[in-house]
């Protein structure tokens, strides 16, 4: 195994370790059984299931995490080197994976700064605030709108155009291309993809529940 292929492997594992960390710190600070409870969701219907029914939907929160995590990942680096093989400049796959997975922090640094500024800001809050909870999002702009909006809102925010900038770089830092380029190559391909992704969340929230609309 080459160095840049065992980077990659390593910042992969880095990036899906931090995150399981992070998942695990909220289970316990914040989505607690008690939480939910205080909100009114109950988990079972039987009574005296809640705590069964919880740690088996925790197990598997854990395995959709990294499974997503891994597909985003995988996703992104295959979106990107086919960009810039279509510009005829090849870079290898195991170069663009090590960097999406480099640049992936961002989001891990967003992900621990709402738990920690819920858990301090918001001692009794609810689950609506920890849904409409992303910080430097275009949601905080815009808290009476329909949930299905939730995720769009919150995916435009400090931290996602950031994520273009350090991809920009990361391109620019192992292809030899100018930044300018670079970063052009980032907006005609990923957020072209990141556009269709998010409409698609939009339109499956719609569908499948059609009450937060």
């Amino acid at each position: 195994m080459n160095f840049i292929k065992k980077s990659a492997v390593i910042s992969l594992g880095a990036v899906l370790g931090l995150t399981l960390a992070i998942v695990s710190t909220s289970n316990r600070l914040i989505l607690t059984r008690n939480f939910f409870a205080e909100n009114g969701q109950h988990l079972a219907a039987l009574p005296g299931q809640d705590m069964l029914l919880f740690a088996g939907l925790q197990k598997w929160i854990y395995v959709l995490t990294a499974l997503y995590l891994l597909f985003k990942l995988c996703l992104i680096s295959l979106i990107l080197y086919t960009a810039l093989y279509i510009a005829d400049h090849l870079l290898s796959y195991w170069h663009i994976l090590l960097i999406v997975s480099l640049c992936e922090g961002i989001f891990l640094v967003a992900a621990a700064v709402k738990m920690w500024w819920f858990h301090y800001y918001y001692p009794h809050g609810t689950l609506l605030q920890w849904h409409q909870l992303y910080i430097l999002s275009s949601l905080s702009l815009f808290p009476a709108i329909p949930a299905a909006w939730y995720y769009p809102l919150q995916t435009l925010n400090a931290f996602e155009v950031a994520y273009w900038f350090l991809l920009a770089f990361g391109v620019y830092r192992f292809s030899g291309l100018d930044y300018r380029t670079s970063f052009k190559i980032i907006l005609l391909s990923y957020l072209p993809a990141l556009f269709i992704w998010t409409v698609v969340v939009c339109f499956c929230t719609i569908m499948y529940f059609p009450g937060q609309g």
